[in-house]
């Protein structure tokens, strides 16, 4: 694959992009907070409306000043350089874009580009990329930083890139005589590192400073969404950003000390936090996003001065693309915590440095997390990722408790990556993947699951409630992160530059914290009154337990203050913890990690005698579902509930059923609780369909809309027994699902419905069933001597004497029965049709012949 500009400029002046990070090749953050025209005075306004602004500067390290009038003023090196690539200020623009290259393509490096049909072009000469260790093959997809070389990349729209092309003097549809000259044409161009590409006028809305919190499960408590579902409604794009002026847990009214100078961020002696130790590389980004110090912890910040994160760590993200690391010079420099990756899709090698990279982490006292990269083209195939992913994780020694951070699903557009695939562009395929992804770390113990991606894939192809509820990490290089991450710990991978000690290139860096303060006894909060939600808490919440109440908010969640010490059982096999709290409580064990319970969900788990019941311990946090529904999962099964009369649990099998069939997306909420019936058969009812198991987990079945209402209308179980098949959908408009004694039909929706029972169902099949007669358009008739007929698109399906005899007549033989008077006049078939220059069929009084 041809470099650009090869022979420009000598080797050692540019910059170094084959040990450089990270995070994806064929798709990188679209940048949603970034513009064209930034201008150079940003006023600071609704982020921090109501405080002092002047006590909040941006830190020296990013070289910006505000000035009395709090306007934020970016420094020199923010003025992008003309030959930069669009929304990617370290990468330089080609000299021209090939005529073959669409407008629609997206390219995703300095010198590729990919079509909408997944074909990966030089973007210059227009030639095919077929090496597979960029494309992959059919079977094995590349390595998906192999197209950068590791070095992060935001994908543009070949438009722009041609637009910026032909501004910085270029050829913007070059044919292939043109490239000589072309290469020519941009000698000695090489940009530094400290080039930035124009930032994107249309950058990321403002953070609205709107303060409304949901109301938790049938409550009107406040922050607590959870939003764990796989509900496939549309999520609210709004940024509903907390109002920073108390999230300290300070007393209302005062003012949070957030200040950034510079010296207190590096070597705080600030009397209400721990001091943090920085080194000058861990700045903020090209965009003004920075670091500073918010209530005596270090903090992020973006452009406006908004809050993203207090108590907040330095934290890089590697991979083997970084080489071999000097982790402790690393952290000599100011690292306080990674993410490693440890592979990527299923079947592939764990990452040649994943191991290496953990065991010095443990080594050092680093903490960290680890991601993997999805592939996935399919739900199903999150199963796969999922069992390779705790393959991986127990192959490096990684259990459960070494994990400081989540493990991550990186989800991200590799289409160009995998020859002849492409990247799920529906966001429940997505979901899909995403839930049985968890659901085989959770089995594993590893219970401390987020997803990764960035902006413009959030909005587009993961636009879901459920993924966006798990997404607690977001790459953005902008001045703003474009996404609001609903949980209280949250990262932001502000930018790819990054310089740091003991790792040769560039590097991902991120900030690590909280939204709301986590642990109130570092707050600079006085307030010792323990009724109130605000105040310090009597009683400490250690370990996983205290973990969780810090990821939902700690003080300020929906479960409040502790109000007892903790409570353990260390007996072997029955180890388990609970801590109860002002409206709720947090339950652990090994097995289901530390979750909480509050509100009407925690009422119902009560009426079943908490872990000690049915359910057992819960599994997940609470999620906050569409049309008022709250679910909350436990061990054994899931409790159901809305507002505080509407109450159902889905137990064991018939949950397995459930969430085998779409779940809540394609079967709503329950509208009852499980039903037995006979011959093995449970069932559950639902709002869009009911779901059936039989004999335990052997059999699991779906009933669903029309088909659900044609045979409740036939009978229901008491005439028809339970399914034995799921729906098919055959052709001309018929649907059917096959029960014990009889198939249940609809057409054209909820238009026409039908059963065809037992003999007639026999001789329906016997005579060559739907490929043969089409679908029943009459149900059954009981005509006179023992005769039953059940009409069809291309014939009538007939039974005498119960099984005895069953016949059909067919077409133009069936045209001649009807002409000649029916059933009344000719009586019940005799025989089947058969041929002899004519056809004939024998009825009890004629004799049908036609041509």
């Amino acid at each position: 694959m041809r470099r650009h500009n090869a022979d420009a400029c000598d080797a050692s002046l540019r910059p170094s992009h084959s040990t450089a990070s990270l995070k994806t090749a064929i798709t990188r953050i679209a940048a949603v907070g970034l513009a064209v025209g930034l201008t150079m005075a940003l006023p600071v306004d609704s982020a921090y409306a109501g405080e002092t602004v002047a006590d909040h500067t941006v830190d020296a390290a990013d070289s910006s000043r505000t000035s009395s009038d709090g306007t934020i003023h970016l420094a020199d090196q923010e003025t992008p350089a003309a030959n930069a690539m669009p929304e990617n200020p370290g990468a330089e623009l080609p000299a021209q874009v090939s005529a073959d290259i669409p407008d629609d393509a997206t390219v995703v490096s300095e010198e590729l580009a990919v079509t909408a049909e997944g074909e990966v072009k030089d973007i210059e000469t227009g030639t095919t990329v077929t090496d597979p260790a960029i494309v992959g093959t059919a079977d094995t997809p590349a390595d998906p930083l192999a197209k950068t070389d590791g070095k992060s990349f935001i994908p543009v729209d070949a438009s722009a890139v041609k637009d910026a092309v032909a501004a910085n003097g270029g050829d913007a549809n070059a044919t292939s005589g043109d490239s000589g000259a072309a290469a020519d044409s941009n000698a000695g161009a090489e940009s530094n590192d400290d080039a930035t590409a124009t930032p994107d006028a249309a950058a990321g809305q403002d953070t609205g400073n709107n303060n409304d919190s949901a109301g938790t499960n049938g409550t009107d408590s406040s922050n607590a969404d959870a939003n764990d579902s796989a509900d496939n409604s549309t999520p609210d794009t709004t940024d509903n950003a907390e109002d920073s002026a108390s999230s300290d847990g300070s007393d209302a009214g005062t003012t949070p000390d957030a200040t950034a100078n510079p010296s207190a961020f590096r070597s705080s002696s600030s009397a209400q936090a721990q001091p943090h130790v920085y080194a000058a590389n861990f700045t903020g980004n090209q965009y003004g996003a920075h670091w500073g110090t918010y209530n005596g912890t270090s903090a992020f910040f973006d452009v406006d001065n908004a809050l993203f994160a207090q108590q907040a760590k330095g934290v890089i993200d590697v991979s083997k693309w970084q080489g071999t690391i000097d982790w402790a010079k690393a952290k000599a420099d100011g690292v306080q915590g990674a993410i490693i990756r440890l592979g990527f899709g299923s079947g592939n090698a764990i990452d040649g440095q994943a191991k290496r990279n953990i065991s010095e982490c443990k080594r050092l006292g680093i903490p960290f997390g680890v991601y993997w990269f999805s592939y996935a083209e399919s739900a199903n195939a999150g199963n796969w990722e999922g069992e390779d992913t705790v393959a991986k994780l127990r192959a490096a020694g990684v259990r459960p408790s070494d994990l400081s951070f989540p493990v991550f699903y990186d989800l991200e557009d590799w289409t160009g990556s995998w020859n002849g695939h492409t990247a799920p562009t529906n966001p429940n395929t997505w979901n899909g993947a995403v839930n049985n992804w968890y659901a085989k770390l959770k089995a594993a113990g590893y219970n401390n699951l987020s997803v990764y991606s960035y902006t413009s894939y959030l909005k587009s192809a993961l636009k879901n409630n459920n993924i966006w509820s798990k997404t607690r990490w977001v790459a953005s290089y902008g001045a703003r992160t474009g996404f609001e991450v609903s949980a209280n710990d949250r990262f932001w991978q502000y930018t790819s530059d990054g310089h740091i000690n003991g790792i040769s290139g560039t590097v991902d860096l991120n900030a690590f914290g909280y939204k709301t303060v986590a642990n109130s006894n570092n707050s600079n909060n006085s307030n010792s009154n323990s009724g109130n939600s605000n105040s310090q808490p009597t009683y400490p919440v250690k370990g996983a337990m205290g973990e969780e109440w810090a990821r939902i908010g700690g003080s300020k969640s929906v479960i409040g203050n502790p109000i007892a010490n903790e409570v353990c059982n260390w007996s072997a096999g029955k180890q388990n913890c609970y801590q109860n709290f002002e409206r709720g409580a947090i339950s652990w064990t090994p097995s289901t990690g530390a979750h909480y319970t509050s509100g009407e969900l925690r009422k119902e788990w009560a009426n079943r005698h908490y872990e000690h019941g049915v359910l057992g311990y819960p599994t997940a946090d609470e999620e906050r579902l569409s049309d008022g529904w709250w679910r909350q999962h436990f061990q054994h099964g899931d409790i159901w509930v809305k507002g505080t009369t509407t109450k159902y649990v889905m137990l064991l099998n018939l949950r397995d059923s459930y969430n085998a069939h779409g779940g809540y997306a394609r079967l709503g909420a329950p509208t009852g609780n499980e039903e037995r019936l006979s011959n093995g058969y449970w069932r559950q009812r639902c709002a869009r369909g009911d779901v059936w198991t039989r004999n335990g987990a052997a059999e699991k079945y779906v009933m669903l809309l029309n088909l659900r209402d044609s045979y409740n209308a036939h009978g229901g179980f008491g005439r028809l027994g339970g399914p034995t098949h799921d729906e098919e959908r055959l052709s001309d408009g018929y649907w059917r699902q096959r029960c014990v004694r009889g198939d249940v039909w609809t057409r054209n929706g909820a238009a026409e419905k039908y059963v065809m029972l037992l003999n007639l169902r026999d001789s329906y099949n016997a005579h060559g069933g739907f490929g043969r007669l089409g679908g029943p358009t009459h149900d059954e008739e009981r005509l006179s001597d023992g005769y039953w007929r059940q009409r069809c698109v291309r014939g009538d399906v007939w039974t005498r004497n119960g099984a005895a005899k069953k016949y059909v007549m067919l077409l133009a033989l069936r045209d001649e029965y009807y002409r000649l008077g029916g059933f009344s006049k000719n009586g019940g078939p005799t025989s089947d049709e058969w041929h002899s220059g004519l056809w004939y069929q024998r009825c009890q009084r004629h004799l049908l012949q036609v041509p």
